[in-house]
């Protein structure tokens, strides 16, 4: 009897191979998920700046448009502003619109040399 009693401890010292191969499955499981969300969220971080960069690209090309810079309509521009340690092209186009008193622009911006516009706006301007 006392045999089996002591054959019994030595059996539940120790983890078996099954539960150390699980235990070791949980844990590269968890920190591939921890790696992912970090990775996500530093791409995340960069989009996010850029996307901001580039819209103060675009008010600064509205500042310059509605007080040294007037459009004429139906015209074009484009050009490079530095801002933030990056090169960004801005591309401006005016239109007419039903009434002669305003003239509508659309301003675009991206990253020089890339082929994916970042930023997007359009408004309107009065026709002086």
């Amino acid at each position: 009897m006392e045999r089996l009693f002591l054959k019994s401890l030595r059996i539940s010292r120790g983890f078996s191979l099954i539960e150390v191969v699980v235990a070791l499955f949980i844990l590269s499981t968890s920190i591939i998920v921890l790696y992912n969300l970090i990775l996500s969220t530093n791409v995340s971080i960069f989009n996010l700046q850029d996307h901001y960069l580039s819209k103060q690209v675009a008010n600064n090309r509205i500042a310059l448009i509605h007080s040294i810079e007037k459009p004429s309509i139906n015209s074009y521009r484009d050009g490079y502003m530095e801002m933030g340690g990056k090169t960004w092209e801005w591309q401006e186009n005016f239109k007419e619109v039903d009434t002669k008193d305003f003239i509508k622009y659309e301003i675009l911006i991206k990253l020089k040399d890339s082929e994916r516009y970042i930023y997007r706006t359009e408004g309107f301007i009065v026709n002086e």
